[in-house]
């Protein structure tokens, strides 16, 4: 597998791959790292947001579970309660 393919897979951007290259010549470590740690960093935050939408709609569900049959939607009410709040 290719160099680009391999960065690629692991979230590089065409610009961050291009970054790498240019510091292909092996003097240029400490920038080569501190491109990789700012992916990571981007990666881990990523999947904070994710984490907290998973605990979000996990909420949803289980009260649409814990809820008997409804003229009107619950988790649908939720979120446009959630829409007014933040408008």
């Amino acid at each position: 597998m290719s160099f680009i393919k391999r960065a690629q897979r692991l979230g590089f951007t065409r610009d961050e791959i291009a970054a790498l290259l240019s510091l292909e010549d092996g003097s240029h470590c400490a920038q080569a790292k501190a491109v990789a740690a700012g992916k990571l960093a981007a990666v881990r935050e990523r999947m904070a947001q994710l984490r907290q939408m998973e605990r979000a709609l996990e909420q949803l569900v289980q009260q649409c579970d814990a809820s008997p049959p409804r003229v009107r939607c619950l988790l649908i009410s939720s979120l446009q309660k959630a829409q007014g709040a933040s408008s």
